[in-house]
């Protein structure tokens, strides 16, 4: 699954980087209209795929990985009164964050979701922490919470990041094309017939690229390796 979702980045840093949408022949037209009948939860889930996407796009292209994206917070209480919220260490950094969205398995995460994850697992882990193993004298809760550095916060990003309604149909299609075969849980086969004349590779059994050679594995024009396509 972390070989799927580089494909899919390197697949959109080729796009971006041409500067354009793969070319549009007629068949392209049906095809949009088939994925506007699409159900509502497939849309919802290829728009957090490209979201997730965007975000490995635009952090490898764009980001160190040593630059802060954010932290945790802690605060605690004790005698019934809260303390301040206290930095915690280590902070999180971009490469931090590409793990996240590298990682997601099967459910696509995206920018946004990272920050929950992170909150939800370490921030858990360290309120434990506080409790049990550093018994802080009088403490009877611990909370703790995500902040994102200023830099990093979802409303300062590119949209299409954090926003499914940036999502155009036709940025859709760019990215099933670009994909080495169907993405997790691709239950439309009629849109096959027509993304195979767009470009879709073998994988998605269409046929043979002209940059194919006979009796060689597939190439893949994302950058990736031949025989990365299952």
């Amino acid at each position: 699954m972390k070989l799927l979702l580089k494909t899919m980045a390197a697949a959109a840093a080729t796009l971006i980087a041409l500067g354009c949408s793969i070319v549009d022949p007629s068949d392209r037209e049906e095809l949009r209209q088939q994925i506007a009948m699409l159900p509502p939860e497939t849309l919802s889930s290829w728009d957090k795929w490209n979201m997730n996407v965007n975000a490995v796009k635009w952090l490898k292209l764009y980001k160190d990985p040593n630059d802060q994206v954010g932290k945790l917070q802690c605060r605690l209480k004790a005698g019934g009164t809260w303390s301040g919220w206290n930095d915690q260490e280590p902070t999180y950094t971009v490469a931090d964050l590409l793990d996240c969205l590298l990682e997601s398995g099967d459910i696509a995460v995206t920018y946004t979701m990272c920050a929950d994850k992170l909150q939800a697992v370490d921030g858990k882990s360290r309120e434990s922490k506080i409790l049990r193993e550093e018994q802080v004298p009088g403490v009877t809760n611990v909370e703790c919470r995500f902040v994102w550095d200023s830099r990093y916060e979802p409303e300062k990003v590119p949209s299409n990041l954090t926003n499914p309604r940036s999502i155009t149909v036709d940025e859709l299609i760019d990215w099933l094309i670009s994909l080495p075969a169907p993405p997790p849980g691709f239950a439309a086969p009629q849109l096959v017939p027509l993304l195979c004349p767009l470009g879709a590779g073998p994988g998605w059994g269409c046929p043979p690229r002209p940059t194919d050679l006979p009796g060689e594995q597939p190439t893949d024009p994302t950058g990736g390796e031949p025989g990365d396509h299952p």
